[in-house]
């Protein structure tokens, strides 16, 4: 199951706390700078409904500060997909280590 190259850092960062868009946003530009990853509304929100569509998130909307947001959370099979990709990524950076190391 592919929903792209940024599914597992978003299902990462909503298994550690329930968080609607902009949150997810504003987290990532918190650890990061615009040259090393920027994260956009046009990218986020499509894949947020993809992979909720594909059951690996849930949501439920509810006010925030005087706003109706739609938060999201990962579902069982979120997690389990979460650990699959996060093992793919180890096995992935430890060939590259071991290529650069040469």
């Amino acid at each position: 199951m592919k929903t792209g190259r940024f599914d597992f850092l978003i299902l990462h960062l909503l298994s550690k706390e329930e968080m609607y868009g902009f949150q997810i946003i504003k987290k990532v530009a918190e650890n990061c700078t615009e040259a090393e990853f920027e994260l956009k509304t046009g990218t986020l929100y499509p894949l947020l409904a993809t992979m909720e569509n594909r059951g690996l998130l849930a949501s439920r909307t509810a006010w925030n500060h005087g706003r109706e947001h739609k938060f999201y959370r990962t579902t069982a099979m979120g997690n389990k997909y979460l650990l699959q990709q996060k093992e793919r990524w180890y096995k992935w950076e430890s060939f590259i280590n071991k290529i650069l190391d040469l």
